[in-house]
């Protein structure tokens, strides 16, 4: 038994207000909160268009995240105002896959582009090393893509890895989390997703799958495995998984035509 004290991982309640209305309760780790928002709203349809959105901020104890887009908010079909715990989504999987439709077809990238990326993330992943009980997630977009149109992108393009011309890392106590968090930083620099990837430290549950489809993101990437649920969504929305990517021969689940080998 050792006597040195490990950092525990930061998980704390986060209300989500958007034009003066609750959305949500997420149980979260509250860094880049402006991401997790943004991309929360993006990925259950209720936010759209970047351009729209007036501002996104904290208040001083990081308990309250608010987001001002007049007229820029639709409704979506999941409950709003409940409590969304740090492993759980806030989709229903199969009924909501059908009415995302499919990701768009033409991308490709290297099986060994993707093991690079993924090395980064981890490299990144500061407090993934120190806790042990962090999830990490990347949004990336391979070299020779169309360069992002947001202000900010030049700061997610100055250190992207080999065989990326943007690339961005996230982390959170929840994968979900962390994934909404790429996405969102994705959606406020107004990348185009249909050539992007993300990469995450998780298993791959259906959740996951529903933002990728949402964001219309065509690759999803993890050093674990995907659920049966998420494997369906993705076979039938056009989704290429790929998991156990830290090994040897990772394992390409679905859309293979995606992954140049």
């Amino acid at each position: 038994m050792s006597d040195h004290v490990m950092p525990l991982a930061q998980e704390t309640p986060v209300e989500l207000v958007a034009n003066g209305q609750r959305i949500a309760v997420l149980m979260c780790t509250p860094l880049n909160l402006d991401d997790l928002a943004a991309g929360h709203l993006f990925t259950r349809g209720m936010l759209s268009d970047p351009n729209r959105v007036l501002s996104i901020g904290a208040c001083a104890d990081l308990r309250v995240m608010s987001v001002t887009a007049p007229g820029a908010l639709t409704a979506d079909r999941f409950g709003l105002g409940q409590v969304i715990a740090s492993g759980c989504g806030s989709g229903s999987a199969l009924s909501d896959a059908a009415a995302l439709g499919t990701v768009p077809p033409g991308f490709s990238v290297a099986l060994e582009t993707l093991k690079i990326w993924s090395r980064a993330m981890f490299k990144a992943a500061v407090l993934y090393r120190e806790t042990g009980g962090m999830h990490c997630a990347s949004l990336a977009l391979p070299s020779g893509a169309k360069q992002p149109a947001g202000p900010a992108a030049e700061l997610s393009m100055e250190n992207a890895p080999e065989g990326a011309s943007y690339f961005v890392v996230r982390e959170d106590v929840g994968r979900h989390n962390a994934v909404d968090k790429v996405i969102g930083r994705g959606f406020r620099d107004q990348i185009d997703f249909s050539s992007a990837c993300i990469l995450t430290s998780g298993r791959i549950a259906a959740d996951m799958i529903l933002k990728a489809v949402a964001a219309r993101v065509p690759v999803v990437v993890s050093r674990s495995i995907p659920t049966t649920t998420a494997f369906e969504i993705a076979q039938s929305s056009g989704v290429t998984i790929v998991g156990r990517i830290g090994d040897e021969c990772p394992v390409v689940y679905t859309s293979r035509d995606r992954i140049r080998l």
